[in-house]
């Protein structure tokens, strides 16, 4: 790549000068009309040289070598030097892109070139709400980006089906209301059971916290769904298939699917062998009737693995996980965990849990991906007082709004509200809260989904009424008399392959939004202001090639973001 290029060329230049083996920083300027790429690596040389920063970037810039890719070099006060790549370059770099050409940097986490990564998550018996999107929208980006430089990406879910929730769903279903509604229940929607579900939780965690007596018949239930107790079992399967079944339509209605899914009930036995195993090694120990990590000597923090009932806790039965994800699989390099912050520290405990286990296995293997919450102006969402924001709810509300600002069909609008939903989630970087807002989603003219797609739409327009198959001309070679927006808009279209590469790097597909949503207004302004098919000859052909190289660039990065595109708004 041409970064690669100038960064060997520069460090041809600084050991001419006498500053040989240093590692220059080489990035694209803030404003684009100062370079293409820029280097402050002679204001870090000032001490050690005992010179000006503005005399040492001109030593670089005047030992600077000579070759086709570079055409200027120019150094700006109070030290930075700038290079210019050759519109030459540039344009043959944009035929490449316009013929789908892309090449992606490569970046993997180890020889398998094989990486796990585990989102969506969402307990059965419970709702898939706001939350959940972001976290598949950002699992599902995630997947394509990393598979995109070269990995072969293994996508899985790990569900919790047992667990306090499912009793309290079940107490309440099993009570003389719940038990009368459910034969009403099973002979409707699959909508309607789901509700039905919702409001089973919201009953059983209310007694649960009100009334002594029905919170231990809630540990009963408990304990004999652990225990898989006939008498309960049947019911237990039932509703968490009506789960399975709703999560199955919303992965499809979003664009993800998965490679194996992983449920907590399947970790229960193996998840205690595991945590008697770490005791055996002392690892774990007793504490107060429980079998806890004591973390102190690791700096961590102390929590269980055993309850004082016996009982595997998340902490033990992902011990239990871990080995069926670095199994089934064969060899993996990483396994990335999409998870809120709250789980800061669980991760770390088991991780380390893990590791002293089998550090052959899991050393260094294990990342926690952290995906902040989507706050609603009441606060975080909670399923106990039933202030949750559903997933599908917010979907057929998005996508009722564009029907009612834009003329379009519905299969159109219904790409354009996953577009919109999963944009709003994709340009924020995941450390970063986020209040959903529906104008600012949907919008035409900010930073949005619609908007990108409207852009696209507004490419395969031109393209359509072209009278002449777009072609790759040779003779756009030497073309260096580009106005400012026609410039403007090939000088970002080689970032592209760089910003996916970053992306991958760093797990950040905010990046990529980032860099879509400045190509797009690049384009849409070169678009008002430059005639492209009112033109002719050599023009015609540049302009052309800019808005078929802007639409495969637009395309392909959608794609990356789990998002698919239109040809018509």
């Amino acid at each position: 790549m041409e970064k690669d290029k100038i960064k060997k060329n520069l460090a041809a230049a600084l050991a001419k000068i006498g500053a040989e083996n240093i590692d220059a920083d080489l990035d694209h300027p803030a404003n684009g009309r100062f370079g293409d790429y820029s280097t402050s690596v002679a204001l870090k040389l000032a001490k050690q040289l005992k010179k000006n920063p503005l005399v040492i970037a001109q030593l670089i810039a005047d030992n600077f070598p000579k070759d086709n890719l570079i055409t200027k070099v120019d150094v700006v006060k109070p030290g930075f030097v700038n290079f210019w790549l050759a519109t030459d370059y540039l344009i043959n770099d944009a035929q490449k892109l316009a013929e789908e050409k892309i090449v992606y940097p490569q970046f993997c986490l180890g020889k398998e070139h094989k990486i796990m990564v585990e989102f969506a998550h969402p307990n059965t018996h419970k709702l898939f709400h706001i939350g959940h999107l972001r976290n598949i929208s950002t699992g599902e980006a995630i997947v394509r980006i990393l598979e995109s430089v070269g990995n072969k990406v293994i996508r899985t879910n790990y569900q919790g089906d047992v667990g306090l929730h499912i009793a309290k769903c079940l107490w309440y279903i099993q009570s003389p209301n719940g038990s009368g509604e459910l034969k009403t229940v099973r002979h409707t929607s699959l909508l309607a059971k789901i509700q039905f579900l919702g409001k089973a939780y919201s009953a059983g965690q209310t007694a649960y916290e009100e009334n002594e007596q029905s919170k231990k018949e809630i540990l009963d239930i408990n304990r004999t769904i652990y225990e898989q107790d006939p008498q309960i079992m049947d019911l237990w399967k039932e509703t968490r298939q009506w789960s399975l079944k709703y999560y199955e339509l919303i992965y499809k209605r979003v664009g993800s699917h998965f490679d194996h899914l992983y449920f907590e009930s399947e970790l229960l036995k193996r998840g205690i062998e595991l945590c008697r195993q770490a005791q055996d090694m002392g690892l774990l120990e007793k504490s107060q009737g429980a079998i806890v990590f004591n973390g102190k000597k690791y700096g961590l923090d102390t929590r269980v693995f055993i309850n004082s009932l016996g009982l595997p806790t998340y902490e033990g039965k992902e011990l239990a996980l871990a080995e069926k994800e670095f199994s089934d699989f064969g060899n993996i390099d990483k396994n990335i965990h999409v998870v809120t912050p709250e789980q800061k520290s669980f991760f770390r405990v088991t991780f380390k849990v893990e590791q002293l286990l089998d550090p052959k296995k899991y050393d260094d293997k294990q990342y926690h991906l952290v995906y902040e919450w989507v706050k609603l102006r009441s606060g975080k969402m909670s399923s106990r007082t039933g202030n949750v924001v559903e997933g599908n709810w917010l979907l057929d509300e998005t996508k009722k709004k564009i029907q009612e600002s834009y003329k379009c069909d519905d299969t159109v609008a219904e790409t354009l509200a996953v577009a919109a939903i999963k944009y709003s989630f994709l340009k924020t970087g995941t450390e970063n809260q986020i209040a959903f807002d529906f104008n600012e989603s949907i919008s035409l003219e900010g930073n949005s989904g619609p908007y990108l797609l409207y852009t696209y739409v507004r490419t395969q327009s031109v393209l359509k009424k072209a009278v002449n198959q777009v072609g790759h001309d040779r003779d756009l070679i030497g073309n260096n008399d580009l106005n400012m927006e026609e410039s403007d808009v090939l000088r970002t279209l080689y970032h592209f392959p760089e910003i996916v590469g970053k992306a991958a790097a760093n797990f950040a597909p905010n990046l990529i939004t980032n860099y879509l949503y400045d190509l797009a207004q690049k384009f849409n302004l070169f678009y008002q202001k430059q005639p492209i098919l009112k033109t002719e000859g050599q023009t015609r052909n540049l302009r052309l090639m800019l808005t078929l190289t802007t639409a495969n660039v637009l395309k392909n990065g959608l794609y990356l973001l789990g998002i698919k595109t239109v040809d018509k708004m």
